[in-house]
């Protein structure tokens, strides 16, 4: 089949044979590729969402020895769940992996789907997620673009679109759905990414290694590098969040955060993020008084934590507190005294962590 774009052609068969044949001969031996399943493929797909193979190969290795099957997943309890992925990040892939193996499970007899549609119904599965399951775990020949396939395709393509924009994911996947190999659709769409993530990188790409080089429209008319055409990114937004180090005998006062949002699911030190209009030790006193029924002394300030989120700055002061004594009936059904010796049995926020390690806690 012969792609057109930009008034020039790329021969997809050829493109695929290349790309193939470099593949098998130079794929990193990851242990999904060496010994994977199912149920393997889908949980290192969802730990990869936004996230490194370098960051993800520990945790990989740990989620398995803890959960080695679908059915183990579904029956843990989730703060088991949320302690293993802890320090990951971006929590709700944790929480939509634990209820979509229950789902599994329940719906699909332990079994993890193979068509998209099937796949695409379980929480915290997109287009993407589904297609490499559906592929790689299957060899079902559907496409998949990530950033490493986008950029991949923007050069080799020329396509001067902004990657960013859904039109162009749309015309990204047409292009997928177009070349992706009857034959091994799983090592071709592992093969388009590896070649995004070790040769066509984005600021220094290895044009004289690539094994689709004389393909590359970008290449021939001599501007990889000003492709892909990405829009400016959203103006990170810096707050401050103040968190308050409340002991009582041998126990620390800990607070379950919200499913959703920001760490969602894990524990905290009790806080809040400071409006303009108060100080850092009124904005604490107050969240403690109306929202936990505690009247507490500020005794310390201690040193920041600095914390960077998506599209979010945190400057995070915690502040050592005291109560004269314990109030009745806890206010909050998600506040916890807990013991200094049981807090590694919870989750918590990596700044947290440091905070409490800094005090050992």
């Amino acid at each position: 089949m012969i792609i057109m774009t930009t008034g020039m052609k790329v021969n997809s068969s050829h493109f695929e044979k290349k790309l193939l044949l470099w593949y098998h001969q130079n794929r990193r031996p990851l242990p999904w590729r060496l010994n994977g399943n199912p149920y393997r493929i889908f949980v290192v797909e969802i730990m990869l969402q936004q996230t490194q193979i370098k960051t993800v190969l520990p945790y990989y290795d740990r989620w398995l020895n803890a959960f080695p099957d679908i059915y183990t997943l579904a029956k843990a309890p989730l703060d088991k769940v949320l302690k293993l992925w802890e320090g990951l990040g971006y929590y709700s892939r944790a929480r939509n992996l634990h209820k979509a193996a229950q789902i599994i499970v329940e719906q699909f007899n332990g079994k993890v789907p193979d068509n998209i549609l099937d796949l695409m119904s379980l929480p915290g599965i997109g287009r993407y997620t589904a297609g490499a399951i559906a592929s790689i775990a299957y060899q079902k020949p559907v496409p998949l673009v990530d950033g490493n396939v986008s950029r991949v395709f923007s050069r080799v393509f020329h396509l001067k679109d902004d990657i960013s924009l859904p039109e162009t994911q749309k015309k990204f996947y047409e292009i997928a759905e177009k070349i992706v190999s009857k034959k091994e659709p799983g090592n071709f769409n592992q093969a388009l990414m590896e070649l995004g993530s070790q040769i066509c990188s984005p600021d220094l790409p290895k044009c004289h290694i690539c094994p689709v080089a004389k393909m590359c429209i970008a290449l021939k008319k001599g501007n990889p590098l000003e492709l892909p055409v990405k829009s400016k990114g959203l103006k990170v937004k810096k707050m401050d969040m103040v968190v308050g180090i409340l002991k009582f005998e041998d126990k620390l006062l800990v607070r379950r955060r919200p499913a959703s949002g920001i760490w969602g699911g894990l524990w905290e030190i009790p806080g809040t993020v400071r409006t303009k209009e108060l100080s850092l030790e009124k904005a604490l006193t107050q969240e403690f008084e109306e929202e936990m029924g505690f009247h507490i002394t500020i005794l310390k300030k201690l040193k920041p934590i600095e914390h960077r989120f998506t599209h979010r700055f945190a400057n995070i002061v915690p502040f050592e507190c005291e109560i004269k004594a314990l109030p009745g009936k806890l206010k909050n059904q998600n506040l916890r005294w807990v013991k200094k010796r049981a807090l590694d049995q919870l989750s918590f926020p990596v700044p947290h962590q440091k905070i409490m390690a800094s005090l050992r806690v």
